[in-house]
């Protein structure tokens, strides 16, 4: 890799198809772990870290130092393991969720009836709110800037490392198209102008690394594309498409969605400043 393009290790959790991400710069070994998720055996109605397990044994058998988790978005179809991470990582990195995760715990907040000593809905649960524009440098001369993408939550951001972008649940891979827009706080109008802010303000040869993939029986789980391919050929939202067919075409397909599986299990483990590792609901349709 060069100097501008970190190495990108995607780990596969394979319950909720959710692609994990460590994002490393090899000269310095200074990583940021992306979307971690925590295991729920709904079964049981318990939680388990094999997966988090998984990602400290590799995190340790490179002997890398994590600076930073990162949140694209807030998550209903998996639990996070940030703090989780957190509290076994020597580093003891700072966790990285958008702004405007305030706007979504408030929602959550009202429509579960909970009060401000079970969710503070201020964000104060997190290390560090990311705002539009925000820059910073990962490792010797990795360039990291993030964007504000809303449309599938509000509290929706991108994160471009180097080369390779992270864009969470707002684009998936092109023959899936974007990440649905019935959320509370979620917005058709929303996601088609941060698609389009990716399209005009990142090269065409950016690295576009997806939240999901749900590739079916007929191809293998992919989660990387460049940013020209998107333009040409995503199937919701490439740059021919205008904002009246992507609208259609998103909300017929957000009525036949069901709810995440998950997110009832998320709400119960709310993040109450006296539950374990400091869980947040972290709620996302995937």
């Amino acid at each position: 890799m060069n100097n501008h393009s970190p190495w990108v290790h995607t780990i596969l959790e394979k319950e909720t198809e959710t692609a994990q991400y460590v994002v490393t710069d090899f000269a310095t070994k200074e990583a940021y772990i992306i979307d971690p998720v925590l295991d729920y055996d709904p079964f049981a109605s318990k939680v388990h870290t094999a997966t988090a397990d998984n990602l400290l044994r590799f995190i340790e058998s490179y002997e890398l130092n994590v600076t930073k988790i990162i949140e694209t978005h807030v998550h209903a179809d998996h639990l996070s393991s940030a703090f989780y991470l957190k509290q076994k990582l020597p580093s003891k990195p700072e966790v990285c969720i958008g702004a405007n995760v305030t706007k979504v715990q408030k929602a959550f907040g009202e429509r579960y009836n909970l009060g401000l000593d079970e969710l503070s809905p201020t964000g104060e649960q997190f290390d560090v709110l990311t705002s539009d524009s925000m820059q910073w440098t990962l490792g010797k001369d990795i360039h990291c800037s993030v964007i504000s993408t809303p449309g599938h939550t509000p509290a929706c951001m991108s994160y471009r490392l180097g080369d390779a972008a992270f864009v969470g649940d707002t684009l998936f891979m092109p023959d899936i198209g974007t990440a649905r827009c019935d959320f509370p706080g979620g917005s058709v109008k929303d996601m088609y102008e941060s698609i389009h802010k990716m399209y005009s303000q990142w090269p065409d040869d950016t690295r576009i690394y997806v939240g999901h993939d749900y590739p079916g029986s007929h191809r293998s789980y992919e989660f990387m594309t460049l940013l020209q391919q998107h333009k040409k050929s995503n199937k919701m939202i490439n740059e021919n498409v205008s904002l009246e067919e992507y609208s259609k075409m998103r909300q017929e397909r957000d009525k036949a969605l069901k709810a995440p599986r998950y997110i009832h299990p998320s709400i119960q483990v709310s993040p109450c400043k006296s539950v374990a590792w400091h869980l947040i609901i972290l709620f996302l349709f995937i």
